[in-house]
């Protein structure tokens, strides 16, 4: 299915795994339902439904599993030119509920995932963006591409990362912030929840800590704050916004429907890329009224399902002032 691109100088590329997300069927039960998941996979997913002009970086199964992921792909017109394809199995996340949101655990090793990494060697023409996130942007051979990918977009374009926090599939605590603050530091975006900052910096305020990444190199960092919505610092100044109260099924993949609604925004809004408007106070305010929204619509639904443009794009006169 053909999208029209937004309007903007590039295609946005999104690095990382996709993989099989094993969820319950009914909390009671130990009965499995396999949904497409992996947070780049939704983000790339999220920004293909959104109108985005994007392509997948990732290694993809040619099981049955992969086929599936390729297909999903394929139909919001994400471009597949950096997939990797190989024999190795689909890897698997183990999907658990608990009350402040779903908890995860991994099959890797010796699967599609577990191999040389995707990513181009050098930055080529016609992409304006690189996002990078989840425990593929930290962790092992994977990470250390994604940070060299970082190092070499960087000197191009702009470039975004959400650290997306699995302790399962991450080394030592202390290990991993440093790990994420060398990453903060080489993007012009960053995006994390609260969960994710508590769990870096226990006993800190989640919010302080998102101010000094602030500081670290990014244009706009990004805290979620759940039902609480967003807090979005740039410079000196910071913007807040609340969410829409939404009857909740499941949070799955509702960070990732946040990210890729943020990029959508700003690349319509040409803040991406190597020549990007600055970042003001009125624009982080719709950019984040926006990405609020999408994140709202995905936890009404069942698993990682982004919104499409048409539900997002109320009409004008519902559209709330900046304060």
């Amino acid at each position: 299915m053909a999208h029209e691109a937004l309007p903007g100088s590039g295609r946005i590329l999104v690095a990382g795994e996709a993989l099989i997300d094993l969820v319950p069927k009914r909390r009671s039960e130990d009965l499995y339902q396999a949904v497409l998941g992996g947070s780049p996979f939704n983000v790339a997913i999220g920004l293909g439904r959104l109108g985005a002009s994007v392509a997948f970086a990732g290694r993809l199964s040619r099981d049955g599993n992969g086929e599936r992921i390729l297909a999903a792909l394929q139909r919001e017109a994400v471009d597949l030119s950096y997939v990797a394809r190989t024999k190795r199995p689909s890897p698997l996340a183990f999907v658990t509920a608990a009350e402040s949101g779903p908890r995860y655990a991994f099959y890797l090793q010796s699967t599609a995932y577990d191999g040389k990494t995707s990513l181009p060697p050098d930055w080529p023409a016609g992409l304006m963006h690189l996002h990078v996130g989840s425990f593929s942007a930290v962790a092992d051979r994977q990470g250390k591409a994604a940070l060299a990918a970082l190092k070499r977009a960087r000197k191009h374009v702009s470039t975004s990362f959400d650290p997306n926090i699995r302790p399962l599939v991450l080394p030592p605590r202390d290990k991993v912030a440093k790990l994420v603050e060398e990453r903060v530091a080489l993007s012009t975006i960053v995006k994390a929840s609260e969960e994710d900052m508590s769990w870096l910096y226990p006993g800190r305020d989640p919010q302080v800590a998102m101010a000094d990444w602030a500081q670290r190199g990014p244009k706009l960092a990004v805290l979620t704050r759940g039902a609480l919505g967003a807090k979005g610092f740039f410079g000196q100044s910071s913007v807040v916004l609340p969410a829409p109260s939404v009857k909740v099924l499941d949070t799955i993949g509702a960070g990732d429907s946040f990210t890729a609604a943020l990029l959508a925004i700003m690349a319509e809004d040409r803040a991406l890329g190597a020549i990007a408007k600055p970042v003001r106070s009125d624009n982080v305010y719709r950019w984040l009224d926006f990405a609020i929204r999408a994140a709202a619509i995905t936890c009404t639904r069942k698993g990682a399902d982004p919104p499409r443009r048409v539900e997002l794009d109320p009409p004008p006169e519902s559209v709330p002032a900046p304060p």
